[in-house]
């Protein structure tokens, strides 16, 4: 269960009584001044010293204390994607008011078969605690399998103005950025803005997770042409105008062979001597052919062409070489506090969805929080009244939450209930926000593949009639078998697979019963029983070379302990600090966990966990010359392997 510390309480009631003070100032049309804000603004008193909660300023201390809190609060405000609009008032000061529609999108209502679809693709590769999960169920958010981005609200709101849009960016340096957003892609599981530069004719891709500044709605708009627009969804990482396909033939043995094949169904085989096999695969250029070839490792032998086996044995002699820091001499950022806005917004839309209200228990479930800290955070939004005389008493304020109690007299302990009552429909403050848009399409999309269903596409046109169908889904992995490990689950089955474990060459029989598929980084996982182990375990669906045999599962097996099982490798294994160029970064940034610190000169320190140091061994061939290890522990990892493979060649 998560806690938070309890002088973060009149941070978060003051945060959030600006928040929806400044969205009443929009809708009235009464900008408020900085001066009345922090004359005026009071807020529950913390620690709480009588039955009734007293009122506090919420603004004290020094002139100059007071003004760099405020600026920190409209920077948490602008952070959850809220645009904070200045207004020059009568008297010559400005005053402040925040419009709704800059986070929130138009009213959408799904029925309640979209809403079971919907609960179901954002389980299969949810965005997290952080994403939109706990909107839509009523079962704790676990580990996200795609890339959660406070950065996808104002990008969905450009779109859907078609407006220009202002963001800082690391590449080889961190600049500023000024594009006119024309779609997304998500290939792999990793989500780009492909934009045209403003002023050019130039067409780029942007790494959501390389935005290191929440991106500005500018006023500008701009027209997009639809030779634009294909050319946007044509882009790939890598992007080639004229691609130029190269034929690569590798030797293996034929256990790997077949898992190729089940990967790249137009590869042509051919059996030789000493039981190799032969295959030959045509790629889009020679990157994703190098990557192939590095990926593979120590399993295949790379035959041709010539020219890539000369890039390969360069690139294997640069691995891990090269020279590092001292570790003690790099500093990463520590952990920034919790994101009050953002928690109190999402139990804000939790209970604006459901029409009955939420009880204490329910709330503190979806969010895994504790009891006590759900009735401190709901308890406050019952009793905040800020400016009440100047917007016409409490009613007339955004965060109308109504509590009902069981039993009064024990009001700390019982399960209370929270709803919102809305008067007016068309005050109905909206429960999806831009960003819950663009994870509920790509979450839909991704579900597709697994199962059939009309509510999908009916609520994938939903979303996409409020914003110009913006995301396209790509996988270069092929998983053939997803559908029928799926099935399993749904049915309970007990299956018998061939599976290639890790990086061996070798296929083994193993069965399980499965219980729970996700997505991360482009690959699908099932966590399963494995009656082989005795024990739970993880597999990757794409290593999956053949289901056997399948019978309905009988036996009760042990309660899974690892809860988050898809990204517990954050949580445990050794940690490693890594240096990587601009163009490595990549490989890293998937990784659960990973902190990042910019050296300059277009250099970066990544810190992250690994269980095994064969999965470093991988990672370092992967990223060749432009990666080295500084922890000492790991200083020659993948230099071994690189070896191998150069013998081999």
């Amino acid at each position: 269960m998560s806690g938070y510390r309890g002088g973060q309480e009149q941070s978060r009631e003051r945060i959030v009584a600006l928040c929806l003070l400044l969205q009443r100032a929009f809708k009235t049309s009464k900008p408020i001044t900085q001066e009345e804000i922090l004359r005026e603004l009071t807020i529950d008193e913390y620690p709480v010293t009588s039955v009734r909660p007293k009122k506090v300023k919420a603004y004290e201390g020094t002139d100059v204390a007071v003004r760099g809190k405020f600026e920190r609060d409209k920077k948490a405000i602008r952070e959850q994607g809220f645009e904070i609009l200045t207004v020059e008032m009568p008297s010559g000061g400005v005053g402040y008011q925040v419009d709704p529609a800059s986070a929130y999108a138009p009213v959408m209502h799904f029925t309640e078969e979209e809403q079971r679809v919907v609960s179901l693709a954002l389980r299969f590769c949810g965005f997290g605690r952080s994403g939109a999960f706990s909107a839509f169920s009523d079962v704790p958010a676990a580990d996200g399998g795609l890339e959660y981005s406070l950065n996808h609200g104002p990008i969905m709101r450009a779109l859907h103005l078609g407006r220009r849009v202002e963001f800082e960016y690391q590449s080889a340096t961190k600049r500023s950025r000024v594009v006119e957003p024309l779609t997304n892609v998500q290939i792999d599981g990793v989500s780009y803005l492909i934009a045209r530069v403003a002023g050019t004719d130039e067409v780029k891709g942007y790494r959501y997770s390389r935005m290191t500044s929440i991106p500005v709605v500018l006023n500008e708009s701009f027209v997009a042409s639809e030779e634009l627009l294909a050319a946007a969804k044509a882009w790939r990482p890598q992007f080639q105008k004229a691609p130029t396909p190269i034929d690569v033939v590798v030797a293996t043995n034929a256990n790997y062979a077949e898992l190729l094949q089940s990967q790249y169904p137009k590869a042509v085989t051919a059996t030789k001597g000493s039981g190799k096999v032969e295959v030959g695969i045509t790629f889009d250029n020679p990157h994703a052919a190098l990557r192939f070839v590095l990926e593979g490792a120590d399993r295949l032998r790379l035959d041709s062409p010539k020219a890539l086996v000369k890039e390969l044995t360069a690139w294997l002699k640069g691995v891990n070489k090269g020279k590092t820091p001292k570790l003690d001499d790099i500093v990463f950022p520590t952990t920034s506090t919790s994101d009050v806005l953002g928690q109190t917004l999402q139990l804000l839309h939790a209970v604006y969805n459901s029409p009955a209200g939420l009880r204490v228990s329910e709330l503190a479930r979806r969010f895994s929080m504790r009891p006590e800290d759900v009735r401190s955070i709901m308890g406050r939004l019952v009793t905040m009244e800020p400016f009440a005389d100047s917007y016409d008493g409490t009613w007339r304020f955004p965060a109308r939450i109504t509590k009902e109690c069981d039993d009064w007299d024990d009001e700390e302990n019982d399960d209370s209930l929270y709803y919102a009552d809305f008067d007016d429909a068309q005050d109905e403050p909206p429960a999806i926000m831009w960003r819950d848009l663009f994870e509920l399409n790509v979450a839909l999309r991704e579900a597709a593949r697994i199962y059939t269903d009309d509510a999908i596409d009916s609520a994938i046109t939903k979303i996409e009639s409020v914003v110009r169908e913006f995301v396209v889904i790509e996988h270069t992995v092929v998983e053939p078998l997803l559908v029928k490990i799926y099935n399993a689950v749904n049915e309970k089955q007990q299956i018998k697979i061939v599976y290639t474990a890790g990086y061996s060459d070798e296929s083994v029989e193993r069965t399980i019963e499965p219980r729970d598929v996700k997505e991360l980084n482009g690959h699908s996982y099932v966590r399963a029983f494995c009656t082989t182990r005795g024990a739970w375990r993880t597999f990757r669906v794409d290593r999956i070379n053949a289901i056997v045999a399948q019978a309905p599962a009988t036996e009760t097996r042990p309660v899974d302990d690892v809860p988050n099982w898809l990204t517990n490798i954050a949580e445990s294994g050794e940690e490693v600090v890594c240096i990587v160029d601009a163009a490595t970064r990549y490989l890293f940034e998937p990784l659960p966990g990973a902190q990042w610190v910019s050296l300059g000169e277009g250099k970066h320190a990544v810190k992250f966990r690994v269980a095994t140091s064969e999965f470093l061994d991988h990672l370092m061939l992967l990223a060749g010359p432009g990666a080295v290890v500084v922890t000492p522990k790991y200083a020659s990892a993948g230099r071994a392997l690189a070896q191998s493979i150069l013998d081999a060649l």
